[in-house]
């Protein structure tokens, strides 16, 4: 991206930053009102978020599972079976 476009992004995330300040500052409800609404969805993204984490943990505990449990099954254990001919001196 070119300085230019930065210049316009940075624009608009500080634009939009003032406005959303501005909004709260003027709002028509009081001041603790504002905070309690502000409080209260931040708990409530914190808790989607939590839970978000939560899934894609499990998610991804399982399947490390299932990948761990195919590999082991899939892992020989006859000491014959892994060799080659060339291990026994055979086909030299």
């Amino acid at each position: 991206m070119s300085d230019r476009n930065w210049d316009r992004v940075t624009g608009l995330i500080l634009g939009a930053s003032f406005g959303l300040i501005a909004g709260l500052l003027l709002a028509p409800t009081s001041g603790s009102d504002t905070r309690d609404t502000l409080k209260k969805k931040t708990q409530d993204s914190l808790g989607q978020f939590q839970d978000s984490v939560r899934d894609i943990r499990d998610n991804l505990t399982r399947r490390g599972q299932t990948i761990l449990k195919r590999g082991v099954t899939e892992i020989p254990l006859d000491d014959d079976a892994t060799k080659t001919p060339n291990d026994e001196g055979e086909g030299a």
